[in-house]
């Protein structure tokens, strides 16, 4: 017999959203109820509601402005249309497939980044870091898959090359749900200092506008990431642990 797939809450919730938005009851730049709202409504916990909000920015569905609220994105609609039929029907090989293009692209983005980088345009990089650093320290594993995700698409606009950049979009978008459940749900499985000391080698590489080292750092990096997602999903196209 087959083993049933766990389903978890914050999925649940982020789907019930994505439903909503597709079905127009939830418009393009519209503001969600507030999460108190939101869980007295479903009956959800504050933390399985957080993380569903999480999954959805990191997806770029939402945005969440801190004492504003959280906001459908205007070009959602899109992301609807393009990836998410397309990423349902993703088996293992074409996962592989497209870790394999991101380690080509993001190579030669951090590479190309290096070399047209100014000095101004540190700061947003230097944000982002620091943000990281605050959430290694409260141990926050879905937010900083948020701000891994930002970092990278950083060095994808820094890299000045639309066309590369476009590219990384759409794989970062195919695969964030292995992304995202690396760091979110496998306890043990990456450590968030480690990558986060990462993040600061290429940004090390950046400044001292080492191209070549920028590249290298960045390909060491990915191919780490590429190795845990494929352990991954073949657990779990194999059906997981029984425990």
């Amino acid at each position: 017999m087959e083993k049933i797939a766990r389903v978890n809450l914050s999925e649940l919730i982020a789907e019930k959203i994505k439903n909503d938005i597709i079905k127009g009851k939830l418009q393009p730049r519209e503001r969600l109820p507030t999460r108190e709202e939101l869980c007295q409504k479903w009956g959800v916990s504050r933390v399985a509601l957080r993380e569903a909000l999480k999954k959805l920015e990191t997806m770029g569905i939402v945005e969440i402005h801190q004492g504003r609220g959280t906001f459908v994105r205007k070009a959602c609609e899109e992301i609807f249309q393009n990836t998410f039929i397309f990423q349902s029907m993703l088996g293992r090989e074409t996962i592989l497939a497209l870790l394999e293009a991101r380690k080509v692209i993001e190579t030669e983005l951090a590479r190309f980044a290096a070399q047209r980088v100014t000095d101004e345009e540190f700061a947003r990089l230097e944000e982002i870091l620091t943000q990281m650093e605050k959430n290694v320290d409260d141990d926050d594993s879905l937010e900083f898959a948020v701000r891994d995700f930002q970092f990278h698409k950083q060095i994808g606009i820094l890299a000045k090359n639309e066309v590369l950049f476009l590219m990384f979009e759409k794989i970062q978008t195919l695969i964030q749900d292995q992304q995202r459940e690396m760091f979110g749900y496998g306890k043990g499985s990456v450590s968030l200092q480690n990558s986060l000391n990462d993040h600061r080698k290429i940004y090390a590489m950046l400044q001292n506008r080492d191209a070549e080292g920028a590249a290298m750092k960045m390909k060491e990096h990915i191919t780490y990431m590429e190795k845990r997602i494929r352990e991954h999903t073949k657990n779990g196209m194999d059906g997981g642990s029984s425990e």
